[in-house]
């Protein structure tokens, strides 16, 4: 009986979109013992030889509040199905949405996760001020002058409604999907001089009318 093993899987979703998260940290600790962790991919995770016993359930994510609970394994697979709460609220997800519709409501969905994915990666870069609101509406003084980072803040039309694709391709991006591949922005190569000093910037990838750089 002593040395019967289990496994433990499970299935980890956005408790906001129910979609699967791409990625985060799973950790199995029990009193006595060393814990056992393994990744998050593609919202499944899995832990094998487990020795029967009450265990601490910890599943960390980007941009999710942390997990913590109970399981006891008995014997056999034992299967959980988790639900991560976002650290933003709806009204915050509501913001980038709006952001996301202003900036890019012609492009490919593709492209509109891509916009929403680089507004995240400027919220964990130190570069860049740690929240959505903070990011979105930054405004950098130079030589005397005011720089808003986008456009729509400066125009008004984040104040528009955003469209169920815009609030799909948050939903996405916040999930863990970055087909910008870590940009921390973009611009339409068609509309901006080459003057600009955004042409210096490194670029990672160009989806539609989009050059996504870092």
């Amino acid at each position: 009986m002593g040395g019967a093993k289990a496994s433990l899987t499970g299935t980890v979703q956005d408790a906001f979109s129910g979609l699967k998260l791409w990625s985060g940290q799973v950790t199995l600790t029990r009193a006595g013992s060393p814990g056992r962790s393994t990744t998050l991919k593609g919202g499944v995770f899995e832990l094998k030889d487990l020795a029967p016993g009450t265990y601490t359930l910890t599943i960390n994510a980007l941009f999710y509040k942390q997990l913590q609970k109970q399981v006891v394994i008995t014997g056999g697979n034992v299967s959980v199905s988790e639900q991560l709460t976002p650290i933003f609220s709806r009204e915050e997800l509501d913001l980038l949405a709006r952001l996301v519709h202003a900036e890019s409501k012609g492009e490919r969905y593709e492209g509109q996760v891509a916009v929403a994915a680089t507004v995240l990666n400027r919220v964990k870069h130190p570069d860049y001020p740690n929240t959505l609101q903070g990011v979105i509406y930054q405004v950098v003084v130079s030589g005397g002058r005011r720089y808003y980072q986008y456009e729509p803040v400066l125009n008004g039309t984040i104040h528009a409604p955003a469209s169920q694709t815009a609030k799909d391709a948050v939903a996405d991006a916040l999930a863990g999907w970055d087909p910008s591949l870590g940009a921390t922005g973009f611009f339409a190569p068609a509309k901006v001089g080459k003057g600009s000093w955004v042409w210096s910037r490194t670029p990672t990838v160009t989806i539609g009318n989009h050059r996504f750089f870092k």
